[in-house]
């Protein structure tokens, strides 16, 4: 345990890390596909083959229908809150849509995973972490005493411009 030493070295922490991310990247690569063909396996000896292949099939146009449902309603929430002025909650809908992905991706496991991220329900326990996942990885950081695009007052108009009328 040189990493829970005290006085132990930044440097072996970020090896142990690096370990763990690569560990973590070849058990998704290799054994999450290896788990869905053993299940998909699984469930063909028990329902048959046809059955099984028909359910994989089924989730595809179910993820779609999923997909623009979770698109059409951020899409209402957008122009609600333009017209009210309120903030839009950017996310909100977004694991729904996510989990629409994961159903059309043929699978059982990820239709599971894309179930729980689609039904409301279940959603709420994901909403949080996945909004501290995100937010920790695309913040922007903001220094003082720069000027931002997009900060300030905008004023409704109609840009003129002129062209140079000496190069006649």
């Amino acid at each position: 345990d040189t990493g829970a030493q005290a006085g132990a070295e930044p440097q072996g922490a970020t090896a142990g890390r690096l370990v763990v991310s690569a560990f973590r990247r070849r058990l998704l690569v290799f054994g999450f596909p290896l788990l869905e063909v053993v299940t998909a396996y699984a469930v063909a000896q028990l329902i048959g083959w046809g059955w099984m292949l028909l359910l994989l099939i089924a989730g595809i146009p179910a993820g779609f229908a999923v997909m623009r449902n979770a698109g059409d309603a951020a899409m209402r929430d957008a122009v609600q809150a333009q017209q009210t002025g309120q903030p839009l909650d950017g996310g909100r809908h977004a694991l729904a849509f996510v989990g629409g992905v994961l159903i059309a991706i043929p699978g059982f496991w990820t239709d599971l995973v894309g179930l729980l991220l689609a039904v409301p329900l279940t959603q709420r326990l994901f909403r949080a972490r996945a909004r501290r996942w995100f937010e920790a990885r695309f913040t922007t950081v903001r220094m003082p005493g720069i000027r931002y695009p997009n900060e300030g007052d905008v004023v409704q108009g109609v840009v003129i411009r002129r062209e140079d009328e000496g190069d006649g």
